[in-house]
């Protein structure tokens, strides 16, 4: 193991004991000291985006995204045909139906395809930024716009990528990220979603925790 590598897993173990030994280890607890909380608010600066939602894997970011924007029963979803299972898994966990779109030389969504497969039961596109490649996002938001589709992005394997200068995940609608063991930064399994649509992402804070959510300079949850 390099130098490297040892400063990480020793961060690591640190973090984990700092947490195990505070005894606050809901999302409502802890307050200002809150893990997640800290987490939420530098990946939201990170990317730019105003809010951040720490999920337990990019499954259920997507699922979280869908649900946030009203992504149901009877909608199309269009979604790369090659990708991980999840991204096709989560339109079915909401009811939606995926439509599979080609992908181009890139390994990710052809935005001519994505054009082609637009019905009037159409509703979102899920791109997915392969192998940290990432997607057109701007012909894929073009065509989005054109057909009013929401755009949620499926970056859970492009973490720290930009496109065009702008971070992946950060560019359509909503975005979703992963980090389990094989992504760019691994916690063993867990998830985030960022938005900058306050709509979304408060139906999916709602969705994610059973209508839980924090209201500010509240102590605990509200239930809603």
């Amino acid at each position: 193991m390099g130098l490297a590598a040892m400063a990480t897993t020793a961060r690591g173990m640190a973090a984990t004991v700092r947490v195990l030994g505070r005894g606050e280890l809901g999302r409502f607890t802890g307050g200002d000291r809150s893990e997640v909380a800290r987490f939420e608010s530098e990946l939201a600066g990170f990317l730019g985006t105003p809010h951040a939602l720490a999920v337990n894997s990019g499954t259920s970011a997507l699922v979280a995204a869908l649900v946030g924007a009203g992504i149901g029963p009877g909608d199309e979803v269009l979604v790369p045909a090659y990708t991980w299972v999840s991204t096709a898994a989560a339109a079915l966990a909401v009811g939606a139906v995926p439509v599979l779109v080609e992908v181009d030389a890139s390994l990710t969504m052809d935005p001519a395809d994505l054009k082609d497969r637009i019905t009037p039961r159409s509703r979102a596109v899920l791109p997915v930024h392969m192998l940290n490649h990432v997607a057109d996002m701007d012909a894929i938001m073009d065509v989005a716009a054109a057909h009013d589709l929401v755009v949620i992005e499926d970056a859970c394997q492009a973490i720290g990528v930009t496109y065009r200068g702008r971070p992946a995940g950060s560019i359509g609608h909503a975005g979703a990220f992963s980090f389990n063991q094989h992504k760019n930064i691994r916690s063993g399994e867990g998830g985030a979603l960022v938005t900058r649509d306050p709509k979304l992402f408060e139906r999916a804070s709602m969705y994610h925790d059973v209508a839980a959510t924090s209201a500010p300079d509240s102590p605990g949850p509200t239930r809603t």
